[in-house]
C-alpha cells in the first residue's frame, strides 16, 4: 500500500510542471504598421574613410518599440506601431546611406561590424527619441574620434522636432521617423564638415 501511495503521488508530481507550463495571459498585440527611419540628402560631401558605430541608446530607445512622452514625463509605448527594425541599427543605416561616398571613393562611410579601419570614427548616443503628444522629438550626441589614436576631434549635439498630423498612433509614428531622418542629416552633414584629412 505504502508503494502503490508513493508511486501515485510520484506520477502527480510529474503532471505539475506540465499544468504550470500553460499560460493565462493574453497575447501581446501585434503591430498594424511597421516604420523605418530613411536616409537623407546632405548638403557636404565625404572626403575621407569614417567608420560609423551602431549609436548607444536607452533600452526604451534602443529597440523596436515606438515611445511617447506625457505631460508628467512618463513614458509609455505606443500601440500596434513598431520600428522596422531596433532604432539604433536603422540610425546607423540612415546614416551611412546618407553620407555615401565621394569622387572616385575618396571618401566612404564604413559600418563598425565591417572591422575595417577608419581615419575616423563615429562614436555616438541618443539621447532622446519620444513622442510627446503631437510633437517628436529626436537628439543625437556625436563624438568624432581619430580613427588611429581614438582622441576627440570633436563633439556636436544635434536635435529635431517634427509636428504629427494627427493624434493616432501612425501619425505620431509618422512624425517619429521624419525627426530621426532630420537628426540623420544634421548628423552626415556634421560628420562631412568635419572628417577632414589632415594636409600632413
Amino acid at each position: 500500500m505504502i508503494r502503490y501511495l508513493t508511486l501515485r503521488h510520484l506520477a502527480l508530481v510529474g503532471i505539475l510542471p506540465l499544468a504550470a507550463c500553460v499560460s493565462v495571459l493574453p497575447e501581446p498585440d501585434t503591430a498594424d504598421a511597421l516604420y523605418r527611419i530613411s536616409p537623407a540628402p546632405m548638403s557636404a560631401t565625404l572626403t575621407s574613410r569614417v567608420v560609423i558605430r551602431e549609436p548607444e541608446a536607452p533600452r526604451l530607445f534602443a529597440g523596436n518599440a515606438i515611445a511617447s512622452e506625457a505631460a508628467d514625463g512618463s513614458l509609455r509605448l505606443i500601440p500596434r506601431v513598431e520600428w522596422a527594425d531596433a532604432a539604433t541599427r536603422m540610425l546607423q543605416i540612415a546614416l551611412l546611406d546618407s553620407l555615401g561616398t565621394g569622387a572616385e571613393d575618396e571618401g566612404i562611410a564604413l559600418a563598425a561590424s565591417a572591422g575595417l579601419r577608419g581615419d575616423f570614427e563615429l562614436a555616438w548616443r541618443v539621447a532622446n527619441f519620444v513622442v510627446a503628444g503631437r510633437q517628436a522629438h529626436c537628439q543625437l550626441e556625436l563624438t568624432l574620434l581619430d580613427g588611429r589614436s581614438r582622441d576627440v576631434i570633436s563633439r556636436m549635439r544635434v536635435t529635431a522636432q517634427a509636428e504629427a498630423s494627427g493624434d493616432g498612433s501612425r501619425q505620431r509614428a509618422q512624425a517619429l521617423a521624419a525627426a530621426g531622418q532630420s537628426c540623420v542629416r544634421k548628423a552626415a552633414d556634421y560628420v562631412a564638415a568635419t572628417a577632414i584629412p589632415s594636409s600632413e
